[in-house]
């Protein structure tokens, strides 16, 4: 599945990945990138491919349409309720993040539909500390226009380890999770500018 995204990526886009060396090739791993089409997860499973396993969290009205459904069971993805996971999936996750998988997140919670970019979720600061994750910053630069340029940026990992002891709220968690998504569109306008 993972070779069809890749020749689809890079059939009908003119797709560039770039940092590639910054995905540690093992440890316990966390992909977080902006999130603006469907077409992100195709193109984060075609950037990273055989640098890493690779699993991601989805929402579960997703897994309604049994052919989708079929298609995301096929390559590992984890339903999950946005408004209130349940321990169960929580565990999973970290259960998935600590046998070598690379959690892939998108930390805006759910797509952008303007130019600019959501607020970032307390999820994946929660997800990085409980796993003691490291959290490579994907930021994906696209029209998503056919045939129009794709490109795909990992930045240096960030560890939050500083954290890892530390009695966190849900309000800790979203700023440390906006502090990584600042480093995302950083990255984006860079991209835009042609400067990476």
């Amino acid at each position: 599945m993972l070779k069809l995204f890749s020749i689809f990526s890079k059939t009908f886009f003119k797709f560039e990945v770039i940092g590639t060396e910054n995905i540690p090739s093992e440890g316990n791993l966390i992909i977080a990138a902006n999130h603006k089409s469907n077409l992100d997860p195709i193109f984060v499973a075609s950037a990273v491919n055989k640098k890493r396993k690779m699993t991601a969290i989805a929402k579960e009205e997703l897994f309604k349409n049994k052919i989708l459904a079929k298609i995301l069971n096929k390559v590992e993805i984890i339903p999950i309720n946005r408004q209130n996971p349940g321990l169960g999936t929580i565990k999973r996750i970290l259960k998935y993040i600590k046998n070598d998988y690379a959690l892939v997140m998108f930390p805006e919670g759910t797509r952008s539909k303007t130019d600019d970019f959501n607020n970032a979720k307390a999820g994946l600061s929660l997800f990085a500390t409980k796993a003691k994750a490291e959290i490579v910053p994907c930021t994906i630069y696209s029209s998503y226009k056919l045939f129009k340029p794709a490109k795909i940026y990992f930045g240096k990992p960030i560890s939050l380890e500083e954290y890892y002891k530390q009695k966190l709220t849900s309000e800790d968690h979203e700023r440390i999770s906006g502090e990584v998504m600042d480093i995302i569109k950083q990255n984006y306008y860079k991209l835009e500018k042609g400067e990476i």
